[in-house]
């Protein structure tokens, strides 16, 4: 698979036909847990009680009971080795709370809804998830950039100097995907997750943190480090080290966005916030939703039923598996040849759906992406696709136009294997008429 100046010409018989779907990040259908829906649903079906019907009412506004408590049990237990820093947990209760949705993008605009007015700034990674920025403007928030060191890197020193030494007004809100981040597949260290925190709350940030990926992980090869705690553990630290004062006064805290739909299925529809109790209380009182009476509350019967079967827990055991070998599959071709480069390679652990694939400066994504869909048929994204701010030339700019995501989840394995590899030979093949 290394370069070759010998290489055949395309395959070109069906020209600007995809047959390799490396774009979608979908799960695929086969790897859907069908046979654990089939078990909870048969379980519903069997209750003598018919306890589950009424589930087919109105619910509670942040949830219903139930589910509330077997998700706070469930991830207790699925986190509890996470790594704090040191930062010792606060399990009384009282510094966060859930409020149930219906996915991450719901949540996203639920928090727009009630925290922020138009005209507010939000501040974003580059790259990042390329539809969440509409989410934004949809609300009328004014969507900038944060400073990068590096694509899908947070410059937070600079960040920190910006706002406390140089004068530059905070955001109102600030939106990251700190594990196995979409695109890049990167993770923030621990230590630059409670610096981040405790900017947050010195300068009265909502810091939301779309960790949907968080619980899909898998260790790397000898590697056994522990997989740094979710953003809003860093809230207790955060106020003792920027001041409690921030906090009571109802402005800057981490508020973790996330769902089911990674780490089961999506069409159950069904995710959560969890966030200070202030913030709950906020989309608790919100008119839609008290109007309607909570969301989804038969589909959360579902997933509480779910977990209390011990179903989700052996179902999310298997995905870590298969998205590991899947990983190690995809990664494995494309180290073939050494003119690509894979940006999580040297991450200590493995997660999310998504590889970043870096080409020499002179590839131009976009431009090989046409001759790779109409002379290869394999489709990916283009970094451009992920940049919210495509038309800036600076340096991040510059690096995300050379760069690719592919995922590793949709595709059947074998279509996974072919794909990867008609890939590489669309590279090797598209190199040649640039140089």
């Amino acid at each position: 698979m290394s370069g070759n100046s010998e290489l055949p010409p395309p395959p070109s018989p069906m020209k600007n036909v995809v047959r390799y779907n490396l774009y979608r990040g979908h799960p695929n259908i086969d790897c859907l847990p069908q046979s654990e829906m089939q078990a909870i649903m048969s379980s519903l079906l069997n209750d003598k009680q018919d306890s589950w019907k009424k589930y087919l009412n109105y619910g509670a506004n942040a949830g219903d009971e139930r589910l509330l408590s077997a998700l706070r049990s469930f991830l207790l237990k699925r986190t509890a080795d996470d790594d704090l820093g040191g930062v010792t947990p606060c399990d009384d209760g009282t510094t966060s709370d859930f409020f149930i949705t219906c996915g991450v993008s719901h949540g996203l605009e639920l928090l727009c809804s009630t925290c922020t007015n138009p005209g507010d700034e939000v501040w974003i990674e580059r790259p990042t998830y390329f539809l969440c920025t509409q989410i934004f403007k949809s609300n009328g928030l004014s969507v900038k950039s944060l400073p990068m060191s590096t694509p899908g890197k947070i410059d937070i020193d600079r960040l920190i100097d910006m706002v406390e030494r140089d004068g530059v007004s905070p955001p109102k809100m600030i939106y990251i995907i700190p594990s196995y981040h979409n695109p890049t597949g990167l993770s923030m260290s621990v230590e630059e997750r409670k610096k981040l925190a405790s900017f947050a709350v010195r300068n009265g940030v909502l810091l939301v943190c779309d960790e949907v990926y968080h619980l899909l992980d898998f260790e790397r090869g000898s590697y056994s480090n522990p997989r740094p705690a979710g953003m809003v553990r860093f809230n207790t630290h955060a106020q003792a080290t920027g001041g409690e004062e921030t906090v009571i006064n109802n402005q800057g805290c981490c508020i973790s966005v996330s769902s089911f739909t990674k780490i089961f299925a999506p069409g159950v529809r069904l995710g959560w916030v969890e966030a200070p109790p202030f913030i709950i209380q906020r989309l608790s009182n919100y008119g839609y939703i008290d109007s309607q009476g909570g969301n989804a509350p038969f589909m959360g019967s579902i997933m509480a039923n779910a977990i209390e079967m011990g179903l989700l827990d052996s179902y999310l055991d298997k995905l870590r598996i298969e998205y590991k070998e899947r990983y190690e599959l995809v990664c494995g071709i494309l180290q073939q040849e050494p003119r690509l480069s894979i940006l999580s390679i040297d991450e200590p652990r493995g997660g999310g759906y998504f590889i970043w694939v870096r080409f020499p400066p002179t590839v131009n994504a976009d431009e090989f992406l046409s001759y790779s869909i109409e002379n290869y048929g394999v489709r990916f994204m283009a970094g451009t696709k992920t940049n919210p701010f495509p038309n800036d030339e600076d340096d991040i700019g510059t690096a995300i136009k050379s760069c690719a995501r592919i995922c590793f989840a949709d595709l059947n394995r074998e279509d996974l294997r072919k794909g990867t590899e008609t890939f590489v030979e669309a590279f090797q093949s598209y190199i040649t008429t640039i140089e």
